[in-house]
């Protein structure tokens, strides 16, 4: 590793303190979505992903400067890394303002990403959600200036992510009770969701896997 000219970077040390001792910066204009939070927790709660970013924080002011999204969704006593410098409030609020444009200039390549997403394995809903959402938008983004298209028929709720396949079975049902009975036996209940913040949803999960329904109503799923 080059160890050359580092100018203001030679102040810079990585610490591990406890989250709910780092001081939330009163400028920080960031506004955090339920389901940012969510997929933010799910991320630093991945085995394989974990803490692959450290908080910025400014000890002469005593304040964070980036992470107060990861200090939202860890537990108070958890011990998270930190990488702490020294600046004055002028060049904290300057970081504050540009930390995040300045990556926002970038361009993303939609093929690129595709391929990168097609080459992990996300678990969380949220997360995959996340890729899903990322990768329509650069899409989006990059046919802006084509003619538009006839809106596509297919339901986006019942599309594959692009680094899903789903082979399918839809079951039909005319009779309410005829579903509550498929419901009972397939073991499908309500599920509820709460969001970090408070928020919450309740929808009914419709989608099992293919070899448990199998197993369940040969009655071979206790066994």
């Amino acid at each position: 590793m080059s160890t050359g000219n580092m100018g203001n970077s030679r102040n810079l040390r990585l610490e591990w303190v406890e989250a709910g001792s780092l001081l939330e910066n009163p400028a920080n204009w960031r506004r955090h979505s339920p389901e940012q939070l969510q997929s933010i927790k799910d991320l630093l709660a991945d085995p394989d992903v974990g803490w692959a970013g450290a908080f910025l924080f400014n000890e002469r002011t005593g304040r964070l400067i980036d992470g107060h999204a990861r200090k939202q969704v860890v537990d108070p006593k958890e011990v998270v890394p930190v990488l702490v410098g020294d600046w004055t409030e002028e060049a904290e609020r300057k970081i504050l303002a540009t930390l995040d444009p300045v990556g926002m200039l970038a361009t993303g390549d939609p093929a690129a990403y595709q391929a990168l997403v097609e080459s992990i394995t996300a678990e969380s809903l949220w997360v995959r959600d996340l890729l899903h959402n990322t990768a329509a938008g650069l899409v989006a983004t990059d046919e802006e200036s084509e003619p538009e298209e006839e809106p596509s028929a297919a339901l986006p709720q019942m599309e594959c992510q692009p680094f899903e396949h789903h082979d399918y079975i839809m079951l039909m049902f005319h009779h309410e009770q005829d579903f509550q009975q498929a419901c009972e036996r397939l073991g499908i209940q309500k599920v509820g969701i709460t969001y970090p913040g408070g928020k919450t949803k309740i929808g009914l999960g419709r989608v099992i896997d293919g070899a448990k329904a199998i197993r369940m109503l040969t009655g071979e799923g206790n066994k």
